[in-house]
């Protein structure tokens, strides 16, 4: 018996996206505590969006893919499994990577190793609350495997997650956020590859509400 995957559910069931969105609050809300408190300074995360499309869609489904962005990207293990990525602007990216390190922002600086290892530990911890969500609802335990990161165009970033988990999983759950902090305001969004078992249970869970 074929099941649904989550990008064919989505036409059946508002619900299912509804559920994916109040994951995606869950997450966002524990990730502006988590990352509140590193910095001693109060970091708001909003979801602004949440849709589902196929990965071959993904490089069609932003308006622009030529600007230069940061992804933080992280595999789910457990017995269920997936990938992970935030994508945040290379501008924001600098910002947040200020207010880690305790340092007056700089027009001129560009990302060095420092900023990347700053910037991975803020992908670990919005990707850790995010699974942390899936995780209270699907109960399947998920832990996020070390972040790697990368600098490059939207469009090249966007090719990648495909890769982080098996070629049957066709489903991607964007998150789109909005990243308050001080007197910025920065967009980005967090991107949630599921494995077939994890589509399942969510399809499952939400559609039967």
């Amino acid at each position: 018996m074929r099941h649904l995957t989550l990008t064919e559910g989505r036409e059946h069931n508002e619900m299912i996206m509804d559920g994916l969105r109040e994951i995606g609050t869950i997450g966002a809300a524990h990730a502006s505590t988590a990352l509140s408190e590193l910095v001693h300074k109060d970091i708001m995360i909003e979801v602004s969006d949440c849709f589902v499309c196929s990965t071959q869609e993904l490089p069609t489904a932003f308006s622009t893919t030529e600007e230069t962005v940061v992804a933080v990207f992280l595999e789910a293990l457990g017995k269920s499994r997936g990938g992970i990525m935030l994508v945040v602007s290379e501008q924001m990216a600098i910002e947040l990577t200020d207010l880690i390190l305790g340092r007056e922002h700089d027009e001129s600086h560009c990302l060095d190793e420092m900023d990347q290892d700053a910037i991975c530990e803020i992908g670990n911890i919005c990707a850790s609350a995010y699974l942390n969500a899936v995780s209270r609802f699907t109960d399947i335990t998920m832990m996020p495997s070390p972040p790697g990161v990368a600098v490059d165009m939207l469009r090249a970033i966007l090719q990648f997650p495909a890769a982080l988990v098996e070629a049957d999983s066709d489903s991607s759950v964007v998150i789109k956020t909005m990243f308050k902090y001080g007197t910025n305001t920065g967009f980005g969004f967090m991107l949630y590859i599921p494995d077939r078992e994890s589509q399942l249970v969510l399809i499952e869970k939400f559609g039967s509400m």
